[in-house]
């Protein structure tokens, strides 16, 4: 059934355009926002509390690391001889050389952390008060039922371990250097004997853990939580400390402090135990604004929506303009080709790709014209053909009766040169018109130059000597037909020939692992350097064709395995090498 155009109607290329705009524009949109709306809020909600427990387990880990680092400054003071020795005699000089030794140390152990930390040293009595700062009074040990013993670890703390230091975080406090004191470390001192001689308190300023958490500032607060006291501390706002009930994010907890983190109605509440201590970190962090910023991206998406609608409007008409007129121009010129117009007409577009398919569609038509022209020179060509090979179909049948007859006359005659002549000849025209084989083995193609030589030395007698050489092995390998004697035939012609003088031919077949080479070679005249080719293909626009004919058969069945070189020396002579890989020995050692 024969379809004829536009038999169909089809959508054109406006449609098509708008519709692809429309699926490249508003589809990945569409399928985003409906992602989004399903899922949006929930993933928006798992990844911010998945960002709020990494950043407080972060920080926990670096708090922990920075309390530790106190707490073994605290153990080196409350262990170290002097001050042993100064807290078991209960008194210090202030301008002995004990006393300066003292701040030596302290300060030596405290070293970088001057303004992050102060070290306190007293004894039970009270009468050794030292600091690396101003010793704050609510460590005097004189004074018990003053108000400020509330806030002293010492007094909160009387039974401390003898082998263990206590993180305490109730004794928030400004200092007398102005500084708020979040954490303290208390250890006792002992002497060899095990008696307890007095204290040692590290106080931490919050600058010490204030500055190493939250430096993304993502989390709206950070609590150093003491869950046994219920006392908390605010690490971003050091001012605000004290029970549980000032810090509403801690009532979300329930009791329940393992480390997790989950959303309450407007925060993500992150739980992280401090490594090494009784404290765990609370970081909080308002989800509010970021659910607020997927409300206004609705918006955001149905003005795109809208934008998008406009501009594939837009240009799907400007685009289908500027495509559909070189179209339909071409398939205007299409249908004439198919109805037998074959005219190529020259039309410019403004586009490159239509203007290259204009050219491309001209090219053709003229190469289909051009075709048809040697279509009917070669019909012409092949009739002429068949016509001659008609008449000339008895031509060698009647040559070789004509040589046979000559034959029997010269044998008659008793003139062996020429009866020997006729035989030689007779079995080189027949080689060379049998074309029921294209391909004979070296065997034949010797005995075709072993004929062709003895016509040549019945002409030039003793002037020419030749050397053959077969290699048995190599008797039954099939080659192309006339190989060998065109390059016998160019090595007296053009190199013994013009030579005075005796003349030697050679040529040698013989197997050399499993190629076999073939060379022909003369003491002839020579070629001058330079006049030889490097490339044999060269040879195709020579008078060498018959060099140049026997090359391309053999690349024709070998291909790229061939080797085929000439080389020559002038007044020395000339050799041809031929190799080929032996096609049959390959294949027996491949079985």
């Amino acid at each position: 059934m024969k379809c004829s155009w536009g038999s169909h109607k089809k959508p054109n290329l406006f449609t098509l355009l708008f519709l692809y705009f429309l699926i490249v524009l508003i589809v990945p949109l569409g399928l985003f926002s409906a992602y989004y709306a399903i899922a949006g809020n929930t993933n928006q909600e798992r990844y911010l509390m998945r960002q709020a427990m990494n950043m407080t387990t972060g920080d926990a880990n670096i708090v922990a690391q920075t309390l530790e680092s106190y707490r073994h400054k605290a153990y080196q003071l409350s262990t170290n001889p002097l001050v042993v020795e100064i807290l078991k005699a209960d008194s210090l000089a202030l301008e002995s050389s004990q006393n300066r030794e003292l701040y030596e140390l302290l300060f030596t152990v405290m070293h970088g952390d001057i303004y992050l930390a102060s070290a306190n040293l007293v004894s039970n009595s009270g009468k050794v008060r030292v600091s690396t700062h101003v010793f704050p009074e609510v460590y005097d040990l004189r004074y018990h039922g003053n108000d400020w013993d509330v806030a002293s670890i010492i007094n909160q703390n009387s039974q401390v371990s003898p082998t263990a230091s206590l993180i305490s975080i109730q004794g928030h406090r400004i200092a007398e250097n102005g500084r708020q004191v979040v954490a303290s470390i208390l250890r006792r001192v002992y002497d060899q004997e095990g008696t307890n001689l007095g204290y040692l308190v590290v106080d931490i300023y919050a600058e010490a853990l204030s500055a190493q958490v939250n430096n993304d500032q993502v989390l709206n607060d950070v609590l150093l939580v003491d869950t046994k006291s219920f006392y908390a501390t605010s690490l971003v706002h050091p001012e605000q400390f004290g029970s549980f009930d000032r810090f509403p994010a801690l009532n979300t907890l329930d009791g329940d402090y393992t480390p997790r983190s989950l959303h309450s109605e407007n925060s993500i509440i992150a739980v992280s135990a401090i490594g090494g201590t009784g404290l765990h970190l609370v970081g909080s962090l308002r989800s509010t604004p970021f659910f607020q910023s997927m409300e206004n991206w609705f918006s955001v998406f149905i003005t795109t929506m809208f934008i998008g609608l406009l501009l594939a409007l837009g240009l799907s008409y400007l685009f289908s303009r500027s495509i559909a007129r070189p179209i339909k121009s071409l398939a205007k010129r299409m249908r004439e080709v198919e109805q037998g117009k074959l005219e190529s007409r020259e039309v410019s577009s403004s586009i490159s790709e239509f203007s290259q398919l204009e050219h491309s569609f001209n090219v053709m038509i003229k190469q289909i014209i051009s075709l048809l022209d040697l279509t009917r020179e070669e019909q012409a060509k092949l009739s002429e053909a068949e016509r001659k090979a008609l008449e000339s179909q008895m031509n060698p049948h009647f040559l070789f009766n004509t040589l046979n007859t000559v034959k029997a006359l010269a044998r008659l005659h008793g003139e062996k040169d020429i009866y020997t002549i006729t035989v030689k000849l007779g079995k080189l025209l027949r080689s060379s018109v049998d074309n029921r084989e294209r391909e004979a083995t070296l065997e034949q193609s010797m005995a075709l130059i072993e004929s062709y030589l003895t016509i040549q030395k019945l002409r030039f007698a003793d002037k020419l000597t030749t050397s053959l050489y077969l290699d048995p092995s190599c008797k039954n390998t099939k080659t192309p037909k006339l190989i060998i004697q065109p390059l016998v035939e160019n090595a007296i012609i053009h190199g013994l020939e013009p030579k005075v003088g005796s003349w030697h031919l050679s040529v040698r077949v013989e197997r050399k692992g499993e190629r076999i080479f073939i060379t022909v070679s003369d003491n002839g005249v020579g070629f001058p350097p330079g006049s030889l080719p490097e490339n044999v293909d060269e040879l195709a626009n020579s008078p060498h064709v018959g060099v140049y004919n026997v090359y391309r058969r053999l690349f024709l069945k070998y291909g790229r395995e061939l080797n085929f070189s000439l080389k020559s020396r002038e007044g020395e002579g000339t050799w041809a090498t031929i190799s080929f890989p032996d096609e049959e020995a390959v294949k027996e050692e491949k079985k």
